[in-house]
């Protein structure tokens, strides 16, 4: 989630205004309208061109990172298929919400529409925090325990790590979703809000606990886990292996930290107009921080991809060589 969504008391207008058809109190009030006409629809291009972009960059890792997987210490890229689909859910999901604010639907008819979109936008999210907690250990018990860590951490144990993340973001999709938890869409805003009759409060400090986990725990992990390597000799900082790798976790740690200090410290005044649209940018940016540096500084998944390109390339060739010959014949 990132920068917390408004209380939804916050963003919706009282019903004094209403016309007599609207002021029953069993309906919702009607948020104020901030965004509307060209301010909308340039701010729905905005948010689908950064979507569009976002899910062919996790394609194309999924696509690298998609053959390196296991069960033993290349887990840690199963893990990191699974983050890039729940980062596929979350992109898919905001690309849909912003395309259907340009139809400016009923508030009040397609309550069960917005509140659908906040579930499949955040569930994703709590998730990548679990996901990352895994990530962590994983990596800092085979640079602790390097020849003992697979006895531990077999193929059973790893199995039924993957099905708890799985059911966690199955519990989290069915509480949004029957009233437990709330968080939805609200198109006249171009954002999310929390919904404050749907325990805000859990909401919020879930979202807390995981912009701590991505400021906190992972750069204090990976400080460990330099510090493990250094002691043991085992890393040098000259060969270009190690400096790649280097680079790619303190660009993930800096930008991790960046996102994270940004949502829980920024005091940065901005009006309702701006204030959306930075933080939306923020939170959909956060998702790509979560590949990019693998994408351009991983070794293994860079090979994937080139290995996949020249597949391509042979392929296309085969066929038009084909075509060719029963042109000619």
């Amino acid at each position: 989630m990132g920068a917390t969504p408004n209380i939804e008391r916050e963003l919706l207008t009282s019903t004094a205004n209403m016309p007599p058809s609207q002021e029953n109190v069993t309906q919702l009030p009607y948020p104020s309208l901030v965004f509307y006409g060209s301010a909308r629809t340039n701010t729905a291009l905005l948010y689908s061109v950064i979507c569009v972009v976002s899910l062919a960059l996790h394609t194309v890792f999924i696509y690298g990172v998609r053959n390196l997987c296991g069960w033993r210490s290349n887990f840690c890229f199963t893990l990191l298929l699974v983050v890039s689909l729940m980062c596929v859910i979350r992109y898919a999901t905001e690309l849909i919400a912003s395309l259907t604010s340009l139809f400016y639907l009923d508030w009040i008819k397609y309550q069960d529409l917005w509140a659908g979109f906040g579930a499949f936008a955040f569930a994703p999210y709590f998730t990548i925090m679990i996901l990352n907690i895994a990530l962590t250990v994983h990596r800092l018990a085979y640079t602790a325990f390097p020849l003992t860590a697979s006895s531990y951490l077999n193929k059973f144990v790893l199995q039924g790590t993957l099905l708890t993340i799985f059911l966690f973001f199955m519990s989290i999709l069915l509480a949004m979703n029957i009233g437990l938890l709330g968080i939805r869409w609200v198109d006249a805003h171009m954002t999310w809000a929390i919904m404050k009759s749907r325990n805000p409060a859990v909401v919020r400090l879930f979202n807390s606990l995981s912009n701590y986990c991505i400021g906190i725990l992972n750069p204090c992990a990976y400080t460990l886990l330099f510090l493990l390597l250094w002691q043991r000799r085992l890393i040098s900082f000259k060969r270009n292996h190690e400096i790649r790798m280097t680079l790619q976790v303190v660009c993930m740690a800096v930008c991790e930290l960046f996102f994270f200090l940004y949502w829980e410290f920024s005091q940065v005044e901005l009006d309702g107009f701006w204030s959306s649209i930075v933080d939306e940018t923020t939170n959909l940016l956060y998702f790509d921080v979560l590949v990019v540096p693998y994408l351009i500084l991983n070794e293994n998944i860079r090979s994937q991809i080139k290995a996949l390109k020249r597949t391509n390339c042979v392929h296309v060739t085969r066929s038009g060589i084909s075509r060719t010959n029963v042109f000619i014949h």
